[in-house]
């Protein structure tokens, strides 16, 4: 009996032991969960960094072309407000706003060392020391080829201006960032010339 009694102590004290070492982690399973969860913290923040620096690009290229469709939009409303739209050289383009006899041209031009969109008025094509001379884009942009196709639609009595504008060049935002960029619109005049 004592000796069963005796089974009994021992089998207690047993099964508190082992109730006592599932109580807790091991000092290697904690190093090893933190271990763990460190290598998945410097993953996911490397992802997220890479993810902020591809934003950050893609923000400054898009301020550059929504500069760029500004200056567009810009001159095609012009435009189509114009009268005596006329091709100038390979690259201007001559026209006067309607009530005022000052002439306008848009140009390719060397502006502050780059080529790129010009607006003055008088003498065409623009440059630097024309009058009233306007770089009409952002610095990160240069064109590369600019022209404009005038042709004449017969409207009865009445013949309106349609120009064909492209524009193809370069777009940088950072000096390792440079997107090549074509865009093509027309712009019809909307009144005819007074005769």
């Amino acid at each position: 009996m004592i000796v069963v009694n005796m089974k009994k102590i021992f089998n207690k004290k047993n099964k508190s032991r082992a109730l006592n070492k599932s109580k807790g982690f091991t000092l290697i399973e904690m190093m090893v969960s933190v271990s763990i969860f460190v290598i998945v913290a410097l993953i996911v923040s490397g992802v997220l960094i890479q993810l902020s620096a591809a934003y950050k690009k893609a923000q400054a290229m898009r301020l550059l072309m929504d500069n760029l469709n500004f200056a567009i939009e810009k001159m095609n409303l012009e435009i189509r407000g114009g009268v005596g739209i006329k091709r100038e050289g390979d690259s201007g383009l001559r026209f006067k706003e309607l009530g005022n006899p000052d002439p306008y041209c848009y140009s390719q031009g060397e502006y502050g060392g780059r080529q790129t969109l010009l607006k003055c008025k008088a003498n065409c094509p623009c440059n630097e020391s024309s009058s009233d001379v306007k770089d009409m884009l952002s610095p990160g942009i240069e064109i590369d080829t600019l022209n404009f196709n005038v042709t004449e639609i017969d409207e009865g009595n009445n013949a309106i201006a349609k120009v064909l504008i492209m524009i193809k060049g370069k777009a940088t935002s950072r000096p390792n960032q440079t997107t090549e960029f074509m865009v093509q619109t027309t712009a019809t005049q909307r009144t005819s010339d007074p005769e």
